[in-house]
């Protein structure tokens, strides 16, 4: 019986002499360093080092038989991440309640469920990882909210946020939708498409919040324009103003990539969610004109960080482990599958991941 062979990605420390390359070896510039079949010796490994080069793929026989567990139990921490998140998730629903009645912003309330809730959960390890977990049942509203403030005190963070400035960005983010509490329920919570008189009305919720917060003392005006512009875009195709480029505020373009994120990655009634591998793949094709390049790029080399050692499940039913991720940002990772394969999903392009399982 003729024996398979996978292609493994091996650390440059791992690698020893006699062990055979699987794919071709570039330096930076792409010239081939090593050709598909070259047996190493200790030479080439040397040579390797010299070029910086961390990673290479090594050919061996595919062993039979094998069957991975990828089952682990929820840590502590993860417990309380989701324990909080509910609470904060709960305490946002209140909120906006009152704000729908009331039709103005509870600042102290608000600026303390940012600071004392959304804060922590920012600062939790793992937490892009954790929200892709967490189990919505309804109330899509509110889980975006706070997700988004989450993602939004992330990626400023990764930006050199810090002190008073990441505060504000993260309550852009909570606010960002509160004016969805001056949307009829019916239109909101419509179980269904929206129609183009509805998706007109539910475009208006960027002017009712601007209008909301505006009136509301003692909010600063980054967060005033991120509640107002988070749906511009850079080539002015956005609402409610069509503003270009530098018109729009860097709150607004950080919420931006956060809100499109969340909602592609989220279940909602008439959406079922994309894994996140898609969403990076797609944010890249946005990237250039609906987008600020400068910060999606950050936020796309950052958050493809998380994906390594998460457990999908594949287009043809398989379960598997993310155990490398390419050069580039849209990138499609190396997967092992429980029966011991490693897929390459970069060049298999039959084979794409369906969802996440455990991150």
């Amino acid at each position: 019986m003729a024996v398979k062979y996978q292609i493994k990605p091996y650390r440059l420390s791992d690698v020893r002499p006699g062990q055979e390359i699987g794919r071709l070896v570039l330096t930076p510039d792409n010239r081939v360093i090593l050709s598909e079949g070259t047996i190493l010796s200790e030479s080439m490994i040397e040579g390797l080092k010299f070029w910086e080069i961390s990673t290479v793929f090594i050919k061996e026989p595919l062993s039979s038989g094998i069957e991975i567990d990828f089952s682990i139990p929820e840590t502590l921490h993860q417990k309380k991440f989701y324990a909080d998140y509910d609470n904060t998730v709960a305490a946002i629903k209140s909120a906006f309640s009152q704000i729908r009645f009331f039709k103005e912003v509870p600042l102290t309330n608000m600026r303390e469920l940012a600071n004392n809730s959304i804060e922590p959960l920012v600062n939790s390890n793992g937490v892009i990882n954790h929200m892709h977990m967490v189990r919505r049942q309804d109330d899509y509203t509110f889980h975006h909210s706070v997700n988004v403030a989450v993602i939004c005190g992330v990626l400023g963070k990764w930006l050199g946020y810090t002190g008073k400035n990441l505060k504000d960005l993260i309550f852009a983010g909570l606010l960002h939708d509160v004016g969805k509490t001056q949307i009829p329920v019916e239109i909101l919570n419509k179980p269904g498409k929206l129609s183009h008189e509805e998706m007109d009305i539910m475009r208006l919720h960027t002017i009712r919040g601007y209008h909301l917060v505006r009136s509301t003392p003692g909010i600063p005006v980054g967060v005033i324009y991120g509640v107002l512009q988070h749906h511009e875009r850079f080539d002015g195709s956005g609402y409610p103003f069509s503003v270009r480029g530098d018109k729009i505020h860097e709150y607004a373009k950080i919420i931006a990539i956060a809100d499109i994120y969340d909602a592609m990655t989220s279940d909602r009634v008439y959406h079922r969610k994309v894994s996140p591998f898609a969403v990076v793949e797609m944010l890249v094709e946005e990237m250039f004109n609906k987008l600020d390049p400068a910060i999606c790029t950050f936020f796309l080399n950052n958050v493809r960080d998380y994906f390594v050692g998460n457990i999908v499940e594949l287009n043809d039913g398989r379960q598997a482990e993310v155990i490398y991720l390419g050069q580039f940002m849209a990138s499609r990772p190396v997967v092992l599958t429980q029966d011991g394969e490693y897929i390459d999903l970069e060049r298999n392009k039959s084979l794409s991941i369906a969802k996440v399982i455990q991150a």
